[in-house]
């Protein structure tokens, strides 16, 4: 079975009309001020007018972000699933999830207690994506991290009922070498894009290597 696929940092309408068109699982937008692939809830929610998305659940990533401004997304937004990408504690998470009433997943930055972190939010996120741990940076930076630890938070998702998505550097050139430890889902940024903007030929290359029994 084919891992699912989340395509993140939408960041304009001419991206999502790519991703929307995609064999994507999932499409994300980052709320998070002050990066490069930062969005407005208007601005999302405006492309979404010009550009239904019907096949996708939306996700939306913050950072260490106040429950009033998660709420005000959600508000404006048709958001399905809130992605907490920052040290939010498992109290913050589940208070988001009551506050909101959605799904939250929690992004664990890999290091070698990582599974033993993902244990404190046992109950309480609704999905977990691994990725790459940079100083300065929350993600999107295109690195990806020790591989071989995968199959320990595997592990620990199944052992959660919980999907666990692989983010982090994953490209066309690699996503054919993470495929063989069986993610349960893998989440694409950088890895979709061109000159900053989402790319069909990027997209159709990764889609090409998971789907290779398939006529694209």
């Amino acid at each position: 079975m084919r891992p699912l696929l989340k395509y993140c940092g939408n960041r304009s309408e001419d991206d999502l009309a790519l991703t929307k068109n995609s064999k994507a699982d999932y499409l994300g937008f980052v709320f998070v001020p002050g990066t490069k692939r930062f969005v407005r809830a208007e601005d999302v929610n405006r492309w979404l007018v010009n550009q239904p998305v019907t096949q996708q659940k939306l996700v939306a990533l913050f950072v260490n972000e106040s429950i009033e401004t998660i709420t005000s997304v959600c508000t404006i937004c048709p958001i399905d699933i809130i992605q907490c990408h920052g040290t939010e504690s498992n109290t913050t998470v589940a208070n988001i999830k009551q506050s909101t009433k959605k799904e939250v997943w929690k992004v664990i930055h890999h290091h070698k207690h990582g599974v033993s972190q993902m244990k404190e939010y046992d109950g309480i996120a609704d999905g977990y994506i691994i990725d790459t741990k940079v100083a300065g940076s929350w993600g999107g930076t295109g690195q990806s991290f020790d591989w071989e630890s995968i199959p320990n938070y595997l592990s620990e998702g199944k052992r959660q009922s919980v999907p666990v998505f692989i983010a982090g550097g994953v490209n066309a050139e690699n996503i054919s070498v993470l495929t063989r430890y069986k993610p349960d889902g893998i989440d694409l940024s950088s890895g979709l894009e061109h000159e900053n903007k989402k790319s069909y030929e990027a997209i159709r290359e990764i889609e090409r290597e998971l789907f290779r029994d398939d006529e694209l």
